[in-house]
């Protein structure tokens, strides 16, 4: 074979999204022939190029001293997308696409790998492989072999997918960069085959563009580079929250479990049958979930364009730099508050119609900058309250009773400074709940909850009943208190003595009142 090709054995695997090769091959010669992309935007209309995140120098070191280490092992493969150059376009040059040839009967391949130019982008483990760089030991780059997948022609917009697809339920990747790959391009995309989650991506790039209409133009973080040309240079307002944070705000509107919606719609192809339609028979009691359906976008746009321009003349307007209410957790709360509201208001023909105003502006004096907020899920869960206690959504008897002084306090405009606090562990242990609810599917169909667990949430656990479901709350509250103790033996026996923990897990399940009750499950 000439010097500037490569010839590599292959098997091919088939599988639904279309067939790949897997080969294996050194680190050095894997980099000469590919390259990485990061996911930038190309105009001031949302559309982006790349699929890959920013490099990450601190995080290339570390890996290469895993390399160099004498229990090195990268079992998972690298994926690539061959015969795109780096303008993201596909070659046609026969001279220069890799090709591949079928070994007669053998079952097996040969791919034929031209190495004047690298044409082929890498879709996931990019760190991976360019760690090899960093390492000392010059073996591991050029002899020790890495395990590859490629597939062939692959158009960008699957290239992005597969990526988020493999990206999207890992804390080590920002989570709005794998999101806005659920999004990537979707014009490639009839909008009756989005899955909520796509469709959450691109209302939040339309609410971040919107300059006209939206409460939320350039407030919303962008995990893409080139951000800047969304906006024509302009400046970037002083607040931003990220893109996970109101994607899950627009989804928690139309769907109790975006991830079972988009497996069930990825059972058919996009062009050829994929549409809302297939997720008609599934139980969902969101109060979006039947305009989502019936392709209403531009309405429940609207509503959330309408909502969040109340929010912005009442509690947005001359805000303090500490309040809570336009960090996450207040935009969390803010989208809790607009679920709440469509679901008394759900009689209404169009949600558009809905009087925001009469809700929203009672709470337009709370200090929401009081040291009772933080910047977490009982943070949140605060801010909802409050909002809710003076609009009327939420009575007194869904509050915990502990904490019924503190909302009195705020709602005559006091400061809570005077009252006492509470506890480092009891916050944590509450924290750990709510924590732990808000990454819980309901699974309504078969009347069981999914609780996802471990660092990255990946573990799964399947509760079939409100026993399991209580007692599982229960052990994640203790577990997070008992951590949090101080170290004085005597005074945290008396610390854990004094601990009610079925009382915090039931204050923390009032919000989950209604899920409860469309589960079938009883306290």
């Amino acid at each position: 074979m000439d010097k500037n090709f490569l010839e590599i054995p292959a098997l091919k695997v088939k599988q639904p999204l279309g067939d790949f090769f897997v080969i294996s091959i050194s680190a050095k010669e894997l980099l000469e022939i590919t390259f990485s992309e990061p996911m930038k935007y190309i105009d001031n209309s949302g559309n982006v190029k790349g699929s890959q995140r920013p490099q990450d120098p601190k995080r290339l070191k570390d890996i290469a001293v895993y390399i160099d280490s004498v229990e090195m092992a990268f079992p998972n493969s690298i994926i690539l997308a061959a015969n795109y150059n780096e303008n993201g376009e596909i070659s046609k040059d026969e001279n220069e696409r890799w090709k591949v040839i079928e070994n007669e009967g053998t079952g097996t391949y040969k791919l034929i790998i031209p190495k004047k130019v690298k044409l082929a982008a890498i879709i996931d483990g990019q760190h991976r492989l360019n760690a090899f760089e960093f390492v000392t030991n010059e073996e591991r780059f050029t002899d020790l072999q890495l395990l590859v997948s490629i597939y062939f022609d692959l158009p960008n917009s699957y290239q992005a997918f597969l990526f988020a697809t493999i990206n999207s339920n890992q804390k080590k990747v920002d989570r709005s960069l794998a999101l806005d790959q659920f999004g990537y391009n979707v014009d490639d995309e009839p909008e009756k085959a989005w899955t909520p989650e796509k469709f959450s991506v691109f209302l939040s790039r339309k609410l971040n563009i919107d300059s006209e209409n939206s409460a939320l133009h350039k407030h919303i973080k962008v995990a893409p580079l080139n951000s800047q040309i969304l906006f024509n240079n302009e400046n970037i307002n002083t607040w931003v929250v990220s893109t996970a944070t109101v994607v899950d705000g627009i989804c928690g509107l139309i769907s109790s479990n975006p991830k079972r919606d988009r497996v069930i719609m990825q059972q058919k192809q996009m062009l050829t049958g994929r549409n809302r339609e297939m997720l008609v028979k599934i139980k969902d009691y969101s109060p979006l979930r039947t305009l989502f359906l019936k392709n209403q976008d531009k309405t429940i746009y609207d509503t959330i364009i309408i909502y969040f321009k109340i929010v912005d003349e009442q509690l947005f307007k001359n805000v303090s730099s500490k309040s809570y209410i336009n960090k996450t957790v207040g935009i969390q709360a803010l989208f809790d508050i607009l679920k709440l509201i469509l679901l008394k208001e759900k009689n209404l023909l169009q949600p558009n119609e809905i009087d925001f105003k009469k809700y929203i502006e009672k709470a337009k004096n709370i200090n929401f900058g009081d040291k009772f907020y933080q910047a977490s899920g009982i943070g949140r869960s605060r801010i909802k309250n409050t909002i809710g206690l003076q609009s009327g959504l939420i009575s007194k008897e869904k509050i915990k009773k502990n904490d019924i002084p503190f909302y009195d306090a705020l709602i005559i405009g006091q400061d809570t400074n005077t009252l006492k606090e509470k506890l480092f562990w009891e916050e944590e242990a509450e924290n750990a709940v709510i924590s732990s609810l808000e990454n819980l599917n309901w699974n309504y169909d078969d009347n069981t909850a999914s609780l996802f667990e471990g660092y990255e949430y990946d573990d799964v656990v399947k509760l079939k009943n409100y026993e399991e479901f209580f007692n599982k709350l229960v052990l994640i509250a203790e577990m997070a208190y008992v951590s949090s103790l101080p170290s004085d033996n005597e005074y945290a026996e008396e610390q854990r003595e004094k601990f009610d923990v079925e009382e915090l897990v039931s204050s923390c399940l009032i919000d989950y009142e209604d899920n409860l009750k469309k589960i079938g499950w009883q306290k």
